[in-house]
């Protein structure tokens, strides 16, 4: 198991023998397009009911790999992603091996062939640095119940708005400026500069912007807790750090 730790610090993680996991930052991501960057990660973490419109008794017996590594080997623009997932994430190369249905990954002599340990691991690291859903983003975060009082239902329209404050209004934003937009965010509310933003990866700009959020969903909550009478209002305030 990857540790949050491990993967928050940025630095390149060994897989095998000189092969190393490597996450883009954010100029990076901005060079190749964000939309690329999710489909590079996506590629190893798409989920089995996506691979799979509906299950027989013939690939029932299949495991997720398997199923995975045969849609790769099938389709050429799966192929082009794997290699350019491989050459951004890795730092190296694929090679494809049709007559035996083998893939490896890296040079020769120092690379590992694509089998299901390799896979289970680039998953749960592309896992690791995707942004999950978190406490601010959760849909019970705004959960309204009819016992709340009228002032629980101010803080939470404020606490809807304070996220939208630090996120953008991404209503008036072209797709391609919601990653700019988030960056404004950050510099604005968290005192980094551009240039500090920009080396980041994906995964440490996320968790910095949300607990942002949290922080001041938190300090929302404290201020306006005297108001607040639903059992619900009073359990849900919970302290940031953690």
């Amino acid at each position: 198991m990857i540790s949050l730790a491990k993967v928050l610090s940025g630095e390149p993680i060994l897989l095998a023998e000189e092969l190393y996991f490597y996450q883009p930052t954010i100029q990076e991501i901005v060079d190749m397009g964000e939309g690329k960057y999710w489909a590079l990660i996506n590629l190893w973490t798409v989920k089995r009911e996506e691979m799979i419109e509906k299950e027989n008794e013939q690939t029932l017996q299949l495991d997720d790999f398997t199923v995975w590594r045969g849609l790769l080997l099938a389709s050429p623009i799966l192929r082009k992603t794997l290699v350019e997932s491989c050459a951004i994430l890795l730092k190296t190369k694929v090679e494809f091996f049709d007559i035996s249905g083998t893939i490896y990954i890296g040079e020769k002599g120092s690379g590992v062939i694509l089998d299901t340990t390799f896979y289970l691991l680039m998953k749960e690291l592309c896992t690791r640095i995707t942004p999950s859903s978190s406490a601010s983003e959760d849909a019970n975060q705004y959960k309204e119940t009819e016992n709340m009082s009228e002032r629980e239902r101010e803080l939470i329209a404020k606490m809807k708005a304070a996220q939208q404050q630090i996120e953008g209004a991404k209503g008036t934003l072209k797709p391609e400026d919601f990653l700019g937009d988030r960056v404004l965010g950050l510099v604005a509310v968290g005192g980094y500069t551009f240039e500090q933003v920009y080396k980041m990866t994906m995964l440490q700009f996320n968790m910095l912007l949300q607990k942002y959020i949290d922080i001041q969903s938190f300090e929302l909550r404290t201020a306006l807790s005297p108001y607040i009478s639903s059992e619900d209002g009073q359990n849900d305030n919970k302290f940031w750090l953690g």
